[in-house]
């Protein structure tokens, strides 16, 4: 058996408490891993792999990064979906001592991950929960860096959707699940991985699709224990305050959120200081497919970013983007609170208001992650000097807008704290440059601090000796080439080469015999190390106190440093609002209790600043009764898709608060919007696009409200002509006739029968987006108008697309026999009913045209067979030809 030495016995011991993670174990200048997390490590960070006791029958695996940059190779397997472990020393290694003490000071993980290199500035990770109380399901997200907890429950018999909703919303990078659970979460969260580790039995990575970690967690606390959990942390008797005392799933879920994160960060995280329930019912219903359609935050291509969040996106913040960003995935759905919004935005409107906000604003940094930091891992000196210049922002931003007539500016103006005592301390004790570790020293200014002037004065004149020290050797020697170093092992040395070694002084101590050189010392050289060691191990300590002590200064300030960082964030992400208003050319909303969409000139605000020509806004009228159902014809490429996605984007902004792209915009408040937009595939659950299209309309068309707005667009074009008309006229009908379900609809379709519908359903109307054609080439005129479109224009659009000619010329002669016989059909039908009997009739026609169209080369070579004068073995030839091609 091989003799295990003390050090890795010490790493195997550390590492058994820390099972599922890559442990970084500090040896010096560098981190190293061992064993099957070094196999992992050189694979994921592409480094080398070697190995200790290389010469034994069992070598074992090693590999290792520089510790000044480790962030980078950190933030590499963090991102993958690993969970690292950093393990420093805990004791300064001194003479005599074979094994310093070591422990962990940090475990980073996907989701408690604030370091600037492992996050983006815009983007909000959340550490998310799911638990089981009784028959409840609660699930909490915290956000580790703004200090905040919310939390939901629902009933477990049917409440998964509304789960999964949150979950969609706020896309956690780590869910903690009970191991006992993990089945059944998997089975209701079938696009999470919930591999039994961060790894597979194979160690390899297998991140999930959305990019979601799940970590296991043996056994959650009671609810007995999280309440008390909850209690002592936010040092309250009782949780009502918090809406939470009859939700006790989320408790026992926030409590878990809270507990992993002091445990993984090894703090008391006292800035996790918000905590709040939350219900679908507090903000407008978005879910995932809805926010993938109207391409809210993700283009559903490659390419340019061609987003709602990108157009209105003109904030100067990292954390008023990420507060932005929140706004649009959970608009408002009080009203009250809208045209608070509204009102500030209004008010920003102002040119020379605005732009000297925004002036200020770009001073500010990002407060949020800083106080993060301050509290959870480590924090750089260059963070304290960028909180240092946000707060100088903060009395020029009170004297801007301590006048303004917004309610909202005015609460945003009392919630900013100028703390000049911070300030001071900040600007009078951090050098303007300061290193990026305090252990390279040199970050309290001079004056700050006497003691350390004085050591800083004898350390400088002891060094300003020894290099005179080097002169004065070299002359007293003879040897030009001897120099004065130092190492952390050896301390100051003389080095003479071997060539010169003749010429050393009989006073030199031998201290060290190279290759190449003799290292020396001497009474004097080692009396001024002895004063340089000390008064620098001295300065260090000093240095590392006063650090310390400014840092928890400022950390007794969490709470007021974290109110102005809202308020900072929120009057970036208003001003944002206006400025994009300002810039495209958006309105005011009018925001009413009644049933009415009414746009006037309206834009897709996406389409409108990414093509050369003008946009053509469109008006668009909805209501609860005889303008709730909107069935749209025109071709393709004309604009069907467009409309549905502005009205939608119209709605939303309304809701955050925001103005609109029209002339000017009437407008409900909606509890969801629902949308079924194009065609995808979910092969990976072995659904086709059909069925993920059945799959979301059935959801509309079970949960919509008469509050909700529904988008639906192709329904029914997934399969078979005679099913998807069938599909979509009953669709149309249930969402027109459903009293329960009689939302906003705008149904776009290529389907022409369903127009019957406006003439048999009383809130059915029809609408077209008009087109024509210029010498055979369709002119699309994107100008939505009343009435139904008479033709499609698909082959129009085909020849735009660039198919072969002989392709077009042959489409257009099938048509030419399609729209004969249909229009045959049609006038020996005129006496019928002109519902569905017609609509089915004629769709039946048109398919069995296409037959007849097929059959007809076989038609005219049997008309023209020479029957007479064929043998009877030619004319059974012949049948059978006709028969082969017969459709």
């Amino acid at each position: 058996m091989e003799k295990v030495t003390p050090m890795l016995r010490q790493y195997l011991e550390i590492k058994k408490s820390y099972p599922g993670t890559l442990l970084f174990f500090r040896l010096g200048d560098f981190y190293e891993m061992f064993n099957e997390d070094a196999v992992i490590g050189a694979r994921e960070l592409q480094i080398t792999l070697t190995a200790r006791q290389k010469d034994s029958p069992n070598p074992i695996p090693m590999c290792g990064v520089p510790h000044h940059a480790a962030a980078s190779y950190i933030s590499k397997l963090v991102r993958k979906g690993y969970r690292v472990a950093i393990c420093e020393q805990a004791e300064p290694a001194g003479k005599g001592t074979k094994l310093v003490r070591r422990e962990v000071v940090r475990v980073i993980t996907p989701g408690t991950s604030i370091d600037e290199q492992l996050v983006e500035p815009t983007e909000s990770i959340f550490l998310a929960a799911i638990a089981f109380v009784a028959d409840r399901i609660g699930a909490a997200f915290l956000d580790i860096s703004s200090g905040e907890i919310l939390t939901t429950e629902t009933e477990e018999k049917d409440g998964w959707e509304a789960i999964i909703q949150h979950i969609e919303r706020f896309s956690p990078r780590e869910i903690l699940v009970e191991t006992q659970h993990k089945h059944l979460i998997s089975n209701k969260l079938g696009y999470l991985d919930l591999a039994a580790s961060f790894v597979n039995e194979n160690r390899e990575v297998t991140p999930s699709p959305n990019g979601t970690s799940v970590t296991e967690i043996e056994g959650f606390a009671d609810l007995k224990e999280s309440a008390e959990n909850l209690k002592r942390h936010f040092n309250v008797r009782e949780l009502s305050g918090f809406g939470l005392d009859e939700h006790p799933a989320a408790v026992v879920a926030a409590s878990e959120c809270l507990r992993y994160a002091k445990n993984t960060q090894k703090t008391s995280a006292i800035h996790i200081s918000e905590l709040r329930f939350i219900d679908n019912s507090d903000f407008l219903v978005l879910d995932a497919v809805t926010l993938a359609n109207l391409e809210i935050l993700k283009p559903r291509t490659d390419g340019p970013r061609r987003t709602l969040i990108s157009i209105i996106d003109e904030t100067i913040t990292a954390m008023g983007g990420r507060l932005l960003r929140s706004w649009l995935l959970r608009p408002l759905v009080k009203r009250s609170e809208i045209m608070t919004r509204q009102e500030a935005v209004a008010e920003l409107f102002q040119p020379i208001l605005r732009e000297e906000l925004r002036f200020y604003l770009k001073n500010v940094t990002d407060l949020e992650r800083i106080i993060g930091r301050l509290h959870v891992g480590t924090m750089p000196a260059r963070d304290l000097l960028a909180l240092e210049r946000s707060l100088a922002q903060v009395p020029s931003i009170i004297d801007l807008l301590q006048d303004t007539r917004s309610p909202l500016l005015q609460v945003l103006v009392e919630n900013m704290f100028e703390l000049p005592e911070i300030r001071e301390i900040i600007s009078t004790a951090i050098v303007d440059e300061p290193p990026a570790n305090l252990s390279d020293g040199g970050i309290i200014r001079d004056g700050f601090n006497p003691e350390l002037d004085e050591l800083r004065s004898i350390s400088l004149s002891v060094k300003s000796a020894i290099a005179s020290f080097e002169q004065n050797e070299r002359e007293r020697s003879g040897i030009s080439t001897l120099k004065v170093r130092y190492n952390n092992v050896f301390g100051y040395y003389i080095e003479v080469s071997k060539a010169q070694l003749s010429r050393a002084p009989d006073d030199y101590e031998r201290r060290q015999t190279l290759a190449n050189a003799e290292r020396f010392t001497t009474p004097q050289l080692k009396e001024w190390e002895a004063k340089v060691l000390g008064a620098e191990e001295k300065i260090a300590a000093i240095e590392s106190r006063i650090y310390s002590e400014i840092l928890e200064t400022v950390r007794n300030e969490t709470t007021r440093l974290r109110s102005t960082a809202r308020a900072f964030a929120t009057l970036d992400a208003l001003a944002s609002l206006a400025e994009t208003a300002a810039r495209r050319n958006f309105v005011a909303p009018s925001i009413h209790e009644s049933d009415e969409i009414e746009i006037v000139k309206g834009r897709h605000p996406v389409v409108e600043a990414n093509i050369r020509d003008e946009f053509v806004p469109n008006d668009v009228y909805l209501n609860n009764s005889t303008y709730r159902l909107l069935v749209i014809t025109g071709p393709n490429m004309g604009g069907k898709s467009t409309l549905l996605r502005q009205v939608a984007l119209i709605q939303i902004l309304a809701q955050i608060g925001s103005f609109v792209p029209a002339a000017s915009a009437r407008l409900p408040i909606v509890d969801r919007i629902w949308t079924r937009v194009g065609a995808s595939d979910d092969l990976a659950s072995g659904r086709s696009t059909f069925m993920v299209e059945m799959t979301e309309t059935a959801a509309i068309l079970h949960n919509a409200t008469p509050r909700s707005l529904i988008l639906l667009d192709e329904i029914g074009r997934g399969t078979s002509t005679f099913d998807g008309l069938s599909i979509a006229w009953a669709v149309a009908e249930y969402l027109h006739n459903s009293v329960d379900r009689a939302a906003k609809t705008i149904f776009a379709t290529h389907y022409h029968e369903l127009t019957e519908l406006a003439e048999n359903l009383p809130g059915a109307k029809n609408y077209q987006m008009a087109a024509t054609e210029d010498r055979g080439d369709v002119v699309f005129l994107h100008r939505l108008e009343k009435g139904k479109a008479s033709k499609s224009y698909g082959i129009a659009v085909a020849k735009l697309a660039g198919l072969p000619q002989p392709v077009i010329d042959r489409a257009r002669s099938v048509l030419q026999k399609l729209e004969k016989y249909e229009l045959a059909i049609f006038a020996d039908e005129h006496e019928k009913d002109r519902g569905i009997a017609t609509a089915a009739g004629r769709s039946a026609t048109i398919q069995n045209s296409l037959f007849a169209i097929a059959n007809e080369a076989v038609i005219e070579e049997l008309r023209h067979a020479e029957i007479e004068n064929l043998s009877p073995n030619e004319i059974k030839q012949l049948v059978e030809d006709i028969k082969r091609k017969i459709v």
